[in-house]
C-alpha cells in the first residue's frame, strides 16, 4: 500500500436490506454477484485497497471472496431505507483512523452502477490526488434540461419551476447551457472532508467554497440498477459488450 498521505481508499457501500430488488447487491449479474462488478472494477484500478462497507454478514462474506476487505460491518442507523450515504463514509474514514490507516482520500463505487469503466476510477482518482480539488464526482448529461422543470399547483394546473423567460424556456436543446449530473459510477473526496462534515460539504450558496471536479461518463456507463427492469437492461448490455 502507498505512504497513507498519497492513498486512496476505494469504498463500496452495500446494505443487506432492499425493497425495489431483494437482495439486490447479491443478485447474479452476467453470472456474478452484483456487488462483485464494483470489486473487480475496484482492484484493477489504481486504488490503494478496496474495503465493502456492509451491514450484512453474507454481503461480507462475498466481498472476501471477491478479494475485497471487509473489515467491520457498518451500524445500523447507516443502512436503514432513510440514512444518508454520507454518514458510512464517515463511518468507514472515523475507522480507518482509529486504526492509524487514515488514507489521504477516498473513492466511493456504488455496486448499483455496475457498468462504470476502471479508466474512469483511474480518471477521478488522479484528480483528487492532484490537489486541485475536494471532491471529484462522475457526470452525465441530464437526460430532460431542467429549464424544461413544470410546477404543479392547485387546479391541476402547472406553471415552470424556473424564474425564465419565454424565449430561454423554448429554446432548443443546443442552445441551452450544458447540465450534468452526478451520478454513482465514482465519488471521490479528502478524508479530511469525511470527518470534518454531516453531510458533503457542498451547496449552491457557496457556503464552503469547495473545489469540484468532475469527469464526464455516458449515460449507459451511468446506468443505475433500482429495479429488475434494470437488470434486465444492464444484463443485456453486458452480453452486447462482451
Amino acid at each position: 500500500m502507498k505512504e497513507a498521505m498519497a492513498s486512496t481508499v476505494g469504498l463500496i457501500p452495500a446494505r443487506g436490506g432492499s425493497k425495489g430488488i431483494v437482495n439486490k447487491n447479491l443478485r447474479l449479474l452476467d453470472g456474478v454477484p452484483l456487488i462483485a462488478h464494483a470489486i473487480k472494477a475496484g482492484l484493477e484500478s489504481n486504488l490503494d485497497r478496496v474495503i465493502v462497507m456492509t451491514d450484512s454478514l453474507e454481503i461480507q462474506q462475498v466481498a472476501l471472496n471477491y478479494g475485497a476487505e471487509c473489515p467491520v460491518l457498518r451500524p445500523e442507523d447507516t443502512a436503514t431505507d432513510t440514512a444518508h450515504m454520507f454518514l458510512v463514509y464517515k463511518f468507514a474514514m472515523e475507522f480507518l483512523k482509529s486504526r492509524n490507516e487514515l488514507p489521504h482520500s477516498f473513492c466511493a463505487l456504488l455496486p448499483t452502477t455496475p457498468l462504470r469503466k476502471v479508466s474512469q476510477i483511474n480518471e477521478t482518482v488522479e484528480k483528487i490526488q492532484s490537489g486541485n480539488f475536494d471532491w471529484v464526482f462522475t457526470v452525465n448529461e441530464i437526460e430532460h434540461h431542467p429549464y424544461r422543470a413544470m410546477q404543479v399547483i392547485k387546479n391541476e394546473t402547472i406553471i415552470p419551476f424556473n424564474q425564465i423567460d419565454a424565449h430561454t424556456l423554448w429554446s432548443n436543446r443546443q442552445e441551452l447551457p450544458r447540465v450534468v449530473r452526478f451520478n454513482g459510477g465514482t465519488m471521490c473526496g479528502l478524508a479530511k472532508h469525511a470527518l470534518m462534515n454531516q453531510e458533503y460539504n457542498i451547496d449552491g450558496l457557496n457556503t464552503f467554497q469547495t473545489r469540484v471536479g468532475y469527469v464526464d461518463i455516458s449515460q449507459e456507463d451511468a446506468y443505475d440498477i433500482d429495479t429488475e427492469f434494470d437488470l434486465e437492461i444492464v444484463s443485456s448490455i453486458l452480453k452486447r459488450r462482451s
